[in-house]
């Protein structure tokens, strides 16, 4: 059998152990795994990075590795365009920290998804999100400024965007159009996101509406596959 084998068929049996394992349990060091399969360090580590490609641990340099749950996260016509409402529908907590909040004009892009005029001005809002503590998503959400005066005094850590639309402007705010991607985050997303680590990851591009009225919001999201397991759900046209 060659290593590669080896390694392999360790992280199969690993991995139907890891089945009966609490998620955010440690699991076996490399040490205690080479003892127990009588193979090399270097084949033990393989084995859980392998392990880690799968997405079913987490490694914490040093600290250990650890069973990782994903959280389920739908994106939907039916579902709220809100991280936080989403992420408590799957049964998780969420977490949000509040990164910037400023007033600017709109580029071209911006004003083609909103319907606005030239020389419109805009709140641009980026935020860190997480999932039971553990950092999950970074959004920029775009909304026209006229209507929302003072939403910057609105806004901080902990507060639900979506929460402070409806109480204090008085919008359901649902989803009108949207799409995702693959794609790899730029290295200033990817530092709030992963530590600099420019791995692959969910793009979420939203526009959203007021309820029956105009549109309020354009969002890009980056979402961590390793944290999130996102499901996009394609409406059927019924006749």
């Amino acid at each position: 059998m060659t290593s590669t084998q080896r390694y392999l068929e360790m992280a199969d049996i690993l991995e139907a152990e890891l089945a009966h394992v609490p998620v955010g349990a440690q699991v076996p060091s490399e040490h205690v795994l080479a003892d127990r399969f009588h193979v090399s360090r270097p084949a033990a580590r393989a084995a859980l990075q392998e392990l880690e490609r799968r997405l079913l641990v987490r490694r914490v340099q040093g600290v250990g590795t650890f069973r990782r749950g994903r959280v389920e996260y739908v994106i939907s016509a039916h579902v709220p365009p809100s991280f936080s409402e989403t992420v408590r529908q799957a049964g998780a907590e969420p977490g949000t920290r509040l990164v910037s909040c400023g007033a600017r004009r709109a580029v071209e892009q911006e004003r083609d998804r909103l319907g606005l005029a030239t020389g419109a001005a805009v709140w641009a809002i980026e935020r860190v999100f997480s999932v039971n503590g553990e950092v999950a998503a970074y959004a920029t959400s775009v909304l026209p400024r006229r209507p929302l005066l003072n939403l910057d005094r609105e806004l901080g850590d902990g507060v639900s965007l979506h929460k402070v639309l409806g109480r204090r402007y008085g919008l359901t705010v649902v989803r009108s159009r949207y799409r995702i991607s693959l794609d790899v985050p730029p290295p200033g997303i990817a530092d709030h996101l992963t530590g600099g680590s420019r791995g692959p990851a969910w793009l979420a591009e939203s526009v959203n509406r007021a309820a029956g009225g105009p549109y309020v919001e354009y969002s890009r999201t980056y979402l961590r596959p390793d944290v999130l397991d996102v499901t996009f759900e394609i409406e059927e046209e019924t006749h």
